[in-house]
C-alpha cells in the first residue's frame, strides 16, 4: 500500500489536519499463498514463467482501516480533528473526521449547502472515539462542515476538494412545487455504460457525490447501505460478476459473486436474500435467468430459467433479437402471492411467475402476437384511456397494489402489424401503472405520465419509474436515453445511435405527486436509472471492525469444446497492452487486437492452462467494433478458481492460428 499523503489547510481560524488517501484499487499488493503450495511444489519446478500474483482489494481496504485506527489513537481533539479525504480512494466528495472527546457525546454533523435547504445533516450515537463520515462535499470547491456535540459545542471545518473527474453535463432543475419537494433527499443517478459512474445532485443540480462504478443496478438496501454491480465484467458489455454492498464513504462490506453474474436489477426479499437478474452459467442465452442468493453464504438457493416456461420464438415483439429473446430488465417479488414479476422488454410484457411452482401466473401486455401461451393468462382491459406498454423497463408493485413500470414505447406495435410502428414526431414514452384483477383477469390503467411530453420525453431504451418512500401517489420517473438531432429536432433515436456524436444526449427525471409535476431535472448524459435517497441513513459512525469479504463464486468454468492443432500454431509475442490478472474472483484476460476491415467475425480465441497432466482450454468472449481501416476486437476471458484449487499451470493465449506465451504461470 502507498501511505497517506498529508496536507494542512488553515481554515476557519485554525489549522485543520487533512489526509488525502490515495486510491487503492490499482497497484495492489499481493497475498501470500496458502498451505496448498506444498502439494504443488514438485509440479511448480517444471513450470516456466513468472508467477501471477493474487491481488485482493479487500486487503487494501483493511490496510486503510488499520491506518485509521492508528490515527484515532493519536487523540485528535474535537476542536482540531483530523480530516481524511476520500479514505477508501473511490468516493472523492467524502471524508471522515477523526477525533476524541473527553466524555461520551452524540455528534451532529451539518455539511453546508450553497443554499440552506441543501444542507445535509445527521446525528450520530454517543461515543468518545469518533470517526464521523462526511458526505456531500462540493467538487473543486471549499465546503463548510459544522460538528456539534450534544452539549452544544461546535467545531467548524473548511474542506477543499479537487475538480471532479466526472462531468454530468449541463444540469437544469425546474422546481414547480417547492413545498412538495423533499430537500432532505438527493437524486442519485447511474450513467449508462460505458461511462460507468454513479453520482448524486442536490436541488440546484450541484454535484455532491460520485464514484466510478457500474450502477446497473444501483439501489438502497434495508440496512441503509447501497448495492450496485461489481466492476468485474464477465461478458460484454454489461454482464458483471456480482453485486457489491457498500456505504457512500466507499467501504465495501460484501461482494457477492454469482455464477452467471448480474445485469439490470435485483430485489431484496423480506428474509434478506437477493433475487437477481442473471444468466445461465454458460451464457448460451442471456437475460432470461433468475437466481436467489443466500445473503449469508452467497449460495444459489433458487434458479428460474424462463426458457422452461415460454417459447423463445413467441411474444411477437418487433424489438427481440435471436440471442436476447426475453431481455429481462426488472424484477419484483410479491411475498403475499409468491409471485415474481419480470420486465421482459423483448416480449413487450410484464411476466408473473409463481416462485414456488415455477409456473406462469399471468402476462401483462398486448396479447397480439402470442401463439404458444394459454389465452387465459392475459388480461382484458377495462376503463377509459387504456394503452398497453411496449419494450418497458423496470417493474414494481406500489403500496396500493398497482403495478408500475416505464413504458419506453419503442414501436408500439407487434410483428403481426409492422406497418403500425409509431415513428418520428409521434413517438412517446411514459410511466404507467395498472390495477389488475387476477380473479376476473381484467386490467385498468390508473396512472400515466409522459405521453403529454411527446418526443421531448422519449427514451427508447433503459429508464425506469419507481414510487418514492412507499407513497403510491409519489412517482419518480427516469427518461434516461433521450437523443435529439439538433438540426431536425427529431428524438426518434435508439441504442444503435447512442455513441453518435451528431446527437445531443440527455436525461429527464420527473417527480409526479398526486398527478402534478413537483420538479423536472435534466442532465447532459444518458442514464440507466435514478432514485431519490438521503445521504445519511445510519446513526452509527464508520465501522472499522467489519471486514469486507467476497461471498460466493462464479462456479466451475466450463471448458471449451475446441479442436486446436497445437503443433501447427504460430508462436507470437503477447501484446503488452493485454492484461492478465488474478483476484479472488477469477483469472482474467482483457485486451484488444485488430483484424482486417473486411473480416466480419473474429477468429476463435482461448485461454490455455497447461501442466504435466495436460491442457485445459477456455473460451474468450470477443466483441467486434467496426473501424475505418481495421476492425477492433475486444477480449474478455476468465477462469474461476473453483475446481482448480491446489493446481499450477502455465498460461497461453490462442487466437486463430497463433499462440501467445504470456510468460506467466498461476497457482490456484
Amino acid at each position: 500500500m502507498r501511505g497517506y499523503q498529508k496536507a494542512f489547510h488553515k481554515k476557519a481560524g485554525k489549522t485543520v489536519s487533512v489526509i488525502l488517501a490515495l486510491a487503492l484499487i490499482t497497484g495492489l499488493s499481493g497475498c501470500g499463498q496458502t498451505a496448498e503450495e506444498a502439494t504443488t511444489a514438485v509440479q511448480e519446478e517444471t513450470l516456466a514463467g513468472e508467477e501471477l500474483s493474487l491481488t485482493n482489494p479487500m486487503d487494501s481496504q483493511k490496510e486503510v482501516e488499520e491506518n485509521l485506527k492508528k490515527e484515532l489513537e493519536q487523540g485528535y481533539s474535537f476542536e482540531e480533528p483530523l480530516v481524511v479525504l476520500d479514505p477508501y480512494g473511490n468516493s472523492p466528495l467524502t471524508a471522515v473526521a477523526v477525533f476524541t472527546t473527553e466524555k461520551e457525546t452524540a455528534i451532529t454533523i451539518t455539511v453546508k449547502g450553497k443554499s440552506e435547504e441543501d444542507n445535509i445533516t445527521q446525528t450520530f450515537e454517543a461515543a468518545t472515539d469518533h470517526l464521523v463520515p462526511i458526505y456531500g462535499l462540493y467538487a473543486g470547491d471549499t465546503t463548510e462542515v459544522v460538528l456539534e456535540t450534544a452539549e452544544g459545542e461546535t467545531s467548524t471545518l473548511s474542506i477543499e476538494t479537487d475538480e471532479s473527474e466526472f462531468n454530468p453535463g449541463d444540469v437544469e432543475v425546474d422546481m414547480q412545487q417547492e413545498s412538495e419537494y423533499n430537500y432532505g433527499e438527493l437524486t442519485f443517478i447511474s450513467t449508462n455504460k460505458p461511462v460507468g459512474y454513479i453520482y448524486a445532485i442536490d436541488s440546484k443540480g450541484d454535484l455532491r457525490w460520485y464514484r466510478h462504478a457500474i450502477g446497473m443496478p444501483f439501489k438502497q438496501l434495508e440496512n441503509g447501505h447501497v448495492m450496485y454491480s461489481s466492476s468485474t465484467t464477465i461478458k460484454s458489455s454489461y454482464y458483471q460478476s456480482g453485486l457489491v454492498e457498500s456505504d457512500l464513504l466507499g467501504k465495501i462490506y460484501q461482494e457477492y459473486v454469482i455464477p452467471g453474474g448480474v445485469h439490470h436489477d435485483f430485489y431484496e426479499m423480506e428474509n434478506g436474500n437477493l433475487l437477481v437478474c442473471s444468466d445461465s452459467q454458460d451464457f448460451s442465452s442471456v437475460e432470461d435467468y433468475i437466481v436467489e442468493i443466500d445473503r449469508t453464504t452467497g449460495e444459489v438457493v433458487y434458479e428460474l430459467d424462463m426458457k422452461d416456461l415460454l417459447d423463445t420464438e413467441d411474444g411477437g415483439s418487433i424489438n427481440r433479437t435471436d440471442e436476447d429473446w426475453f431481455h429481462n430488465n426488472g424484477i419484483w417479488y410479491d411475498e403475499a402471492s409468491d409471485t415474481i414479476l419480470l420486465s421482459a422488454r423483448h416480449v413487450d410484457a410484464i411476466v408473473g411467475v409463481n416462485k414456488t411452482d415455477k409456473t406462469l401466473s399471468y402476462i401483462i401486455g398486448d396479447p397480439e402476437g402470442w401463439t404458444n401461451v394459454d389465452e387465459s393468462l392475459f388480461f382484458t382491459p377495462v376503463g377509459d384511456d387504456f394503452e398497453w406498454q411496449y419494450a418497458q423497463h423496470q417493474v414494481s408493485i406500489r403500496p396500493d397494489g398497482t403495478i408500475l413500470m416505464f413504458d419506453n414505447g419503442a414501436g408500439r406495435t407487434k410483428s403481426t402489424n409492422p406497418d403500425g410502428k409509431v415513428t418520428g414526431e409521434d413517438v412517446y414514452s411514459r410511466a404507467v401503472a395498472y390495477k389488475i384483477d387476477t380473479e376476473n383477469m381484467t386490467i385498468e390503467q390508473v396512472f400515466s405520465y409522459g405521453k403529454e411530453l411527446g418526443q421531448d420525453g422519449y427514451s427508447e431504451w433503459i429508464s425506469g419509474a419507481i414510487s418514492i418512500n412507499d407513497d403510491a401517489n409519489d412517482v419518480w420517473i427516469t427518461s434516461g436515453a433521450h437523443l435529439t438531432d439538433p438540426e431536425t429536432g427529431s428524438s426518434d433515436h435508439g441504442p444503435d445511435e447512442a455513441l453518435s456524436q451528431d446527437l445531443e444526449k440527455s436525461t429527464l427525471m420527473t417527480e409526479v405527486k398526486n398527478g402534478e409535476v413537483v420538479c423536472a431535472i435534466t442532465t447532459g448524459t444518458l442514464s440507466y436509472r435514478s432514485i431519490r435517497m438521503a445521504m445519511y441513513t445510519d446513526t452509527k459512525e464508520l465501522d472499522l471492525e467489519t471486514e469486507g469479504t467476497y461471498i460466493g463464486s462464479l462456479g466451475v468454468t466450463k471448458e471449451a469444446d475446441a479442436e486446436i492443432d497445437f503443433d501447427n500454431l504460430t508462436e507470437e509475442t503477447m501484446d503488452e497492452s493485454w492484461i492478465l490478472s488474478y483476484d479472488p474472483i477469477h483469472l482474467s484476460l482483457t485486451g484488444t487486437y485488430n483484424i482486417d476491415a473486411d473480416e466480419e467475425e473474429a477468429p476463435e480465441a482461448y485461454i490455455v492452462l497447461e501442466n504435466a497432466d495436460g491442457r485445459k482450454v477456455y473460451s474468450i468472449g470477443q466483441t467486434l467494433t467496426a473501424g475505418e481501416e481495421n476492425n477492433i476486437v475486444s477480449m474478455i476471458g476468465w477462469v474461476s478458481p473453483e475446481g482448480l484449487e491446489g493446481e499450477s499451470f502455465t498460461i497461453s493465449i490462442v487466437i486463430g492460428d497463433s499462440i501467445y506465451n504470456t510468460g506467466k504461470k498461476i497457482i490456484f
